[in-house]
């Protein structure tokens, strides 16, 4: 009797079978329809069930809304402070005259104090680009007179009357005054703790103030006699502007030889870059020449990253954006708590996840909304009162209310899927129990 075993398989039909497979794979995409989406979004809007059943969970409700306008509050507070302090940082900055800087080598901030070695400027001189060049120092003082209770500490700032390395405003005008030594200007944005120096100064009076002390310990007296316009910082109350002959009688020659950076102006036509790498590779490390949006941007990237401001404000933006989230969700959960029992009958009837999520999401936009148009107004108030009294620059701008409504976008949408996990688990069967 014969028997008669089985093929065995071909080797090329199982090989082809395997690769077809392979291919099917490297050809499948994931499919993401809108129909679903749109659907969900129809069927919510006309059946409100977030917002109707927000309105009987009263408690639940006044609590999330008080603790996301709070939220909201830090988050502007946060954005308030941050663009004050990196704004304030910079006005002298944005106010430089000419088309290239020459700061000390590895510049971050003048808040450090650092110098260019005046020997520079043969340097500088010798490029035949460079029109011309203006030093400008700056230090730290205190002064004081009769309309003042006490000394404050200010800014120094020290120019050459003939050619002036800053075009601030109502400086041009006043210019003329610096010549003769001892008179200064006053910068009447300064914050008001120095009395009424600047109405006295823009009345034409000479107004008599004392500055540093001299070599036997008695304070210098100097004379303002104009004002000019910046504004303070975070670490400096005010300003003043002197020449650069009135600096060196009062804190001596040597300072001169030590400006914090020197302005230049190049020839009409003159590639700006192409003689700033020509000076960067002539100064060979005593000195460093860029550009005025480069100086700005320095001087801002070592506020928000070399000292705690930046750490702190993005921390509180980060805790307002995380306590929102919790009383959203506290809201959100509570209701769907209270209501399972008619979630789990949506859910048998065959209601589906998109429709849960936007009726959960219209939740958070209940609360959202009436929190953020309140904290928007306090925010008002609290930036213009703080405004008054520090002189920061603290405004309430178009990137504070976009970035706020961002969180409030994020809020809601994190603490809605969160919030949907709760209500996914429910089991229609519980119906029955």
């Amino acid at each position: 009797m014969a028997v008669t075993l089985p093929g065995a398989p071909d080797l090329r039909s199982r090989l082809a079978r395997l690769w077809e497979r392979l291919v099917r794979i490297a050809r499948w995409r994931p499919t993401f329809s809108m129909v679903p989406v749109r659907a969900a979004a129809r069927i919510a809007q006309s059946m409100p069930l977030g917002a109707q059943q927000l309105k009987r969970q009263r408690t639940s409700t006044l609590l999330s809304l008080g603790g996301v306008t709070a939220s909201l509050l830090v988050i502007f507070a946060q954005l308030g402070i941050e663009r004050a302090v990196y704004e304030s940082s910079v006005r002298l900055h944005r106010m430089v005259a000419g088309d290239l800087i020459i700061v000390p080598y590895g510049f971050k901030s003048m808040q450090l104090h650092a110098e260019v070695p005046v020997a520079v400027t043969d340097i500088i001189a010798t490029n035949p680009s460079v029109q011309s060049y203006s030093p400008f120092w700056f230090g730290v003082m205190s002064i004081s007179h009769a309309g003042m209770p006490t000394s404050r500490r200010l800014a120094w700032y020290a120019v050459d009357p003939e050619r002036p390395a800053v075009d601030l405003p109502g400086l041009r005008e006043n210019l003329y005054k610096l010549r003769e030594t001892r008179r200064i200007l006053y910068d009447k944005a300064s914050r008001p703790y120095f009395g009424d120096l600047a109405e006295q100064a823009e009345a034409g009076k000479e107004v008599p103030v004392l500055g540093p002390p001299d070599n036997r310990g008695l304070l210098r007296q100097l004379f303002v006699v104009g004002t000019f316009a910046v504004g303070p910082n975070v670490l400096n109350d005010g300003a003043i502007l002197m020449s650069q002959e009135t600096m060196a009688e009062v804190f001596g020659n040597w300072w001169s030889d030590r400006p914090a950076f020197i302005s230049i102006s190049l020839t009409p036509g003159a590639n700006a870059e192409t003689v700033r790498q020509q000076l960067n590779r002539t100064l060979v490390g005593r000195g460093e020449a860029i550009t005025k949006q480069e100086f700005e941007a320095r001087e801002r990237l070592y506020w928000s990253r070399e000292t705690p401001v930046g750490y702190i404000t993005d921390l509180g933006f980060v805790m307002g954006v995380m306590i929102g989230m919790v009383f959203i969700y506290y809201a959100q959960y509570q209701i769907i708590r209270f209501y399972l029992p008619e979630y789990a009958i949506l859910k048998s009837l065959g209601y589906g996840w998109w429709f849960f999520l936007l009726m959960i999401g219209q939740i958070g936009a209940a609360i959202i909304t009436p929190a953020f148009l309140v904290s928007f107004t306090l925010a008002r108030m609290v930036y213009g009162a703080t405004e008054a009294a520090m002189h920061l620059g603290m405004s309430m701008g178009l990137r504070e209310m976009t970035v706020a409504l961002t969180a409030c976008i994020i809020m809601t949408v994190v603490s809605s899927l969160f919030a949907i996990r709760r209500l996914w688990k429910v089991d229609p069967i519980m119906l029955f129990e």
